[in-house]
């Protein structure tokens, strides 16, 4: 299954957005076979908020 490590990667791949997990998002994206899902993992990414 792919993983990916931020949420703005899926969206630029053309995921969309399913569902939220308790380690990220559960991403979709339509193929001619129907629907292929993805992971966003973001546990392990540092979530720090730049100095305004």
């Amino acid at each position: 299954m792919l993983v990916f490590q931020s949420l703005p990667e899926a969206i630029r791949a053309g995921y969309q957005i399913v569902e939220r997990t308790s380690s990220g998002y559960l991403v979709r994206i339509r193929t001619a076979s129907g629907w292929a899902l993805a992971l966003v993992d973001v546990r392990s990414r540092d979530l720090i908020m730049p100095d305004a």
